[in-house]
């Protein structure tokens, strides 16, 4: 039997900087035509105000009362886990074109390749070099860490990771790291620097090769363009049956 996930996405209105334009129509549309139905998927937008939203009529949105920030909002998903029973929580961003069967597909990848020793788990990250652990997945070091376009973490873990960042919302980067003056942006920071804390002994996280997604955010709404890693997506498929 696969474990049970629970899929999130959060996601912000990019056009309130430079006029930029939303991915969230395009990525929730993609995930229905590969498989997922509409009440597994649950959106976190940033703030209260989401007119600017594509419907997708059945799906769940967990809009806040108050705006978040961006760390805020990728914790907030994490507190589904107390209402919802799953062995994963995924946190995903909102431009992304995934894989067939993406949720199964997860789940086949971590009943595969999760260790009891790894906290972090992802389908896509930015680290140019991997090393690679075997012909489907690659270590990559948690300092650092690059790129929190889909993470997946034990509830167990999610739980104490959401209780750890939300006791330290400006002091999280260790000293010496940099951005010292941006503690409320870099999810994929907060989160590898929980993983280094919560389990010393283990220095990096695992992720999926290829990836189960392909980056479509060439507009970024916290650095100046977004990355893309096309050659190493999967494909529109599933992983296995």
């Amino acid at each position: 039997m696969l474990p049970e996930v629970l899929f999130t996405i959060r996601t912000a209105d990019r056009s309130t900087k430079r006029n930029y334009r939303n991915y969230f129509r395009t990525t929730a549309q993609n995930l229905l035509l590969r498989g997922v139905k509409p009440d597994q998927i649950h959106v976190f937008p940033t703030d209260p105000d989401v007119a600017w939203m594509a419907e997708v009529p059945g799906a769940h949105i967990h809009a806040p009362e108050v705006r978040r920030t961006p760390n805020m909002n990728g914790i907030a998903p994490i507190a589904l886990l107390d209402t919802i029973d799953a062995d994963w929580i995924v946190l995903s961003e909102d431009d992304l074109e995934w894989c067939g069967d993406p949720i199964d597909s997860m789940a086949r990848w971590l009943q595969d390749y999760a260790r009891p020793d790894v906290s972090v788990y992802r389908f896509f990250a930015l680290e140019r070099q991997m090393l690679r652990l075997g012909p489907h997945v690659a270590a990559t070091p948690l300092r650092e860490q690059k790129g929190s376009q889909v993470i997946a973490l034990r509830a167990e873990d999610a739980r104490r990771f959401a209780t750890w960042a939300s006791a330290h919302p400006l002091d999280w980067r260790p000293k010496g790291a940099p951005f010292q003056d941006q503690p409320h942006a870099g999810f994929d920071k907060l989160v590898g620097y929980w993983a280094l804390q919560d389990r010393p002994s283990t220095s990096f996280g695992l992720v999926s090769q290829p990836f189960f997604v392909r980056h479509i955010g060439l507009e970024s709404s916290l650095h100046s363009h977004g990355v893309t890693r096309d050659r190493e997506f999967i494909g529109a498929h599933a992983w296995a049956p």
